[in-house]
């Protein structure tokens, strides 16, 4: 049976808008989208520009905010070409869009308090003190739970529940409050301001973070969503995250 020449030309057409050719167009995009937990702000801000710099005309665009959050965003369609979680259970929540995530880095959560503080130890969170941490469903909040369970010191309750660790840090440095429980990234991001009072226990006070590329950026061969995943897994950024505090998991 012979193809006429109108039947050849639909057929073209067609093929322009097929999920094939939109996935081909994607594979050309020059920016990559990236999700990650607020506690990766300052560092993965610093790896997006060194990597922008090294690649003239590639943009990284961030979202940062709690895990939780981004979770439910990506669940719900938003595009990631990229997602760093800070716990487990987020990224298990996006198995169908993110199907084979590693596990990236380690941090810890931390008693912060200001320089000068009065406030020497865990325990010293009683008697009066403000204090506050993130709420107990995102990452940075399970971890305050789970050390602050651990402990056993602490009968006071926090003043109120941070949606981001982002948040009570800010709060903290703000003046808000008199401690908070953030990770011992945030103190080392402000060293010259805050103190760290670390747990007795550090693995009740961690939280094993993920690091995964979307399916549909390895379907459609996205060339520089698929780079700038390896470069996040390379030598520069496990030393910039490291000597920002996070432990290497790989």
């Amino acid at each position: 049976m012979k193809i006429t020449r109108v039947a050849a030309s639909l057929i073209v057409a067609t093929s322009l808008f097929s999920p094939t050719s939109s996935s081909f167009a994607q594979s050309d995009s020059r920016t990559v989208t990236v999700f990650a937990a607020s506690s990766l702000t300052k560092v993965f801000t610093t790896l997006g520009s060194n990597f922008q710099a090294a690649h003239p005309g590639i943009t990284v665009r961030f979202s940062f905010a709690s895990s939780t959050t981004l979770a439910t965003q990506i669940d719900a369609g938003a595009p990631a070409d990229i997602f760093a979680s800070a716990d487990t259970s987020s990224m298990s929540a996006v198995a169908a869009q993110i199907p084979h995530p590693v596990d990236y880095l380690v941090n810890q959560v931390v008693v912060a308090v200001p320089k000068g503080s009065k406030i020497r130890k865990v325990a010293d969170l009683n008697g009066g003190a403000k204090w506050l941490q993130c709420a107990h469903s995102v990452p940075c909040g399970i971890a305050a739970d789970s050390a602050l369970k651990s402990e056993g010191t602490v009968t006071s309750s926090p003043v109120s529940l941070e949606s981001s660790d982002a948040s009570a840090a800010a709060k903290l440095l703000a003046g808000s409050v008199d401690a908070a429980i953030v990770y011992k990234t945030d103190v080392i991001a402000n060293l010259g301001k805050l103190i760290a009072i670390p747990f007795a226990s550090a693995v009740a006070a961690s939280t094993q973070y993920q690091l995964g590329i979307s399916h549909q950026s390895v379907l459609s061969k996205s060339h520089w969503a698929q780079t700038f995943y390896l470069y996040l897994k390379g030598h520069d950024a496990k030393k910039l995250l490291a000597a920002s505090g996070f432990t290497i998991s790989q």
